[in-house]
């Protein structure tokens, strides 16, 4: 008999198939764990104790092509941790709780910002389904008269941790509900302060373009008064599913995102988005001390949230203008100070600016070009303690170029002094 091309396909994908799937046992009433490999010869069935070899056809038109024999383990798979367990809260939480918890979690355990954890997209979809039910009063009040495991065994048709192996076949989309963003979107600004500002730090109103709540709606998505009506769709329940054979697979409901409710009118201003882009301002303290190209985070200032929960964070990065005077290294800063020849040679004292003002700063005689001082404590405040760096004064002596007629006297006089001590040492030096 030739096959269709439609078995030869499910047969291919079956057998090169590893992953374990959960299937309801014929007048067993509970789940057991089988594997997917249909041309496997031994399958065994019960527990460490006691086993048999049970054989089965596949159903429907599988049937009349195989008589596959799969392997059936009788352990049932472990139930999943309690709806409130998995989220963190107690059983008289609240809506808004609850809705907290999930929007810490889901955002901790999504996918996308935990690619190297294997782990995370199951735990979030743990995180995902316990929040479907207690958001929601009617199945949070079935899930606390039947009890989890009943709730479970009425609610889905497979565990909590099933994971379809044949969903290119049966939909790519069906688990879109764990790529979605959650929260509002992080923004990210510049911030240019000068370098006094940065090193005593400064209030600053920062200025940006980012999703804001609606006002003509008050970020509801509809107008003033509109009553919501039950989700035509999934009947109110926000969830949607589709039965493929023995597969029975459910996921949130596209047209009302797992709320069951559906309105008729939207608001015009935002077309129910329930927020609409526009200028934001938030005042924000620098601490003294901040420095170029760093980073400030102000949490939850960013765009709205259109849940009206988690609001995404404001991201500031700091520039630091240039300073005529002052250079920075780190909680230290440098200056430089220009002596004249006499100052040079023969010391003195001389003005040096330092952060809280000009101090008298005495140079020694024989000053050379490039020396430097250092003046403790006089640096910048080192943050969240209370240390101070150093200031470090560098001297550059400047030659005049201009010179009067008594000046080039009294300098030649100087040369012939110097060179006159230069061969009486000479002298010495050869007897």
């Amino acid at each position: 008999m030739v096959r269709s091309n439609g078995v030869r396909l499910f047969y291919s994908i079956a057998r090169r198939s590893t992953t374990s799937v959960y299937a309801r046992v014929p007048g067993g009433g509970a789940y057991r764990k089988f594997n997917t490999g249909i041309c496997n010869n031994s399958r065994v069935l019960g527990n460490s104790s006691s086993t048999t070899n049970v054989y089965s056809r596949l159903p429907g038109a599988l049937s009349s092509n195989w008589t596959a024999v799969r392997s059936i383990h009788a352990t049932a798979s472990m139930a999943a941790r309690d709806y409130y367990e998995t989220l963190g809260v107690s059983r008289n939480a609240s809506a808004s709780e609850i809705k907290k918890a999930y929007y810490g979690l889901a955002k901790k355990l999504h996918p996308d910002t935990n690619k190297n954890d294997p782990e995370a997209e199951k735990k979030f979809q743990e995180v995902s389904k316990a929040y479907e039910v207690l958001k929601d009063e009617e199945k949070r009040q079935q899930y606390d008269e039947v009890g989890h495991a009943a709730f479970e065994e009425q609610g889905s048709g497979f565990p909590n941790d099933f994971r379809n192996p044949f969903k290119d076949i049966f939909d790519d989309n069906i688990f879109n509900m764990f790529r979605q963003n959650f929260g509002g979107q992080d923004i990210k600004v510049p911030l240019e302060l000068s370098f006094m500002e940065a090193v005593q730090g400064c209030a600053k109103t920062v200025t940006f373009q980012a999703a804001v709540a609606c006002e003509a709606c008050g970020g509801s998505g509809v107008p003033p008064g509109t009553r919501p009506e039950s989700c035509k769709r999934c009947k109110g329940s926000g969830m949607t599913f589709m039965q493929t054979g023995p597969f029975r697979m459910q996921t949130t409901c596209s047209q009302c995102g797992g709320s069951g409710k559906s309105y008729t009118r939207l608001c015009n201003s935002c077309n129910g988005k329930r927020v609409k882009f526009g200028m934001k301002s938030v005042k924000l303290d620098v601490m003294p001390g901040v420095d170029d190209n760093e980073t400030i985070r102000v949490y939850g200032s960013g765009g709205a949230d259109p849940d009206g929960n988690q609001p995404g964070d404001l991201y500031v990065t700091i520039k630091v203008r240039e300073d005529p005077v002052f250079r920075r290294d780190g909680a230290d800063i440098h200056v430089d100070a220009v002596l004249s020849i006499t100052q040079a040679i023969l010391g003195g004292t001389i003005q040096v600016p330092t952060l809280t003002g000009d101090v008298v700063l005495k140079v020694r005689a024989g000053t050379q070009p490039g020396q430097k001082v250092v003046l403790k404590k006089k640096g910048i405040k080192t943050r969240n303690s209370y240390t101070f760096g150093d200031q470090y004064v560098h001297f550059n002596v400047s030659i005049p170029t201009n010179l009067t007629q008594r000046q080039r006297e009294l300098i030649e006089e100087f040369s012939k002094e110097e060179q006159g001590e230069y061969v009486k040492r000479e002298a010495a030096g050869a007897s």
